[in-house]
């Protein structure tokens, strides 16, 4: 598959959405809180809490920051440069032209 098409689906509206649903749904439970008493700390609807728990809403980025406020936690946007998989199954990103002795796969168009 492509590497553009891989990044598009990677990085769709919809994963994101499902994404963030799940760490929502995570802190909240966490919390200790219902969705009747965030909605109220966030000043938002109980119908939008369930909205964006279950991914059927895609979340703007005032939707994300008021939620973080209201669950008292910071947000914080990576743009990830490069992700590979080490043989030990270890999994991270960096950017490229790093220092790194187990990163052995071929770039396109670098040998």
């Amino acid at each position: 598959m492509p590497a553009a098409l891989q990044t598009r689906k990677r990085n769709n509206a919809a994963a994101i959405a499902a994404q963030c649903a799940a760490t929502l749904l995570d802190l909240r439970a966490r919390d200790g809180q219902t969705q009747a008493q965030l909605a109220k700390r966030s000043r938002m609807t109980e119908s939008m809490i369930c909205r964006l728990e279950s991914g059927r809403h895609v979340p703007s980025l005032r939707t994300l920051c008021r939620m973080a406020d209201a669950l008292g936690r910071e947000i914080e946007i990576v743009f990830h440069e490069h992700e590979h998989v080490h043989a030990d199954g270890t999994r991270h990103s960096h950017p490229h032209g790093h220092l790194d002795p187990e990163h052995r796969h071929r770039h396109r168009g670098r040998k």
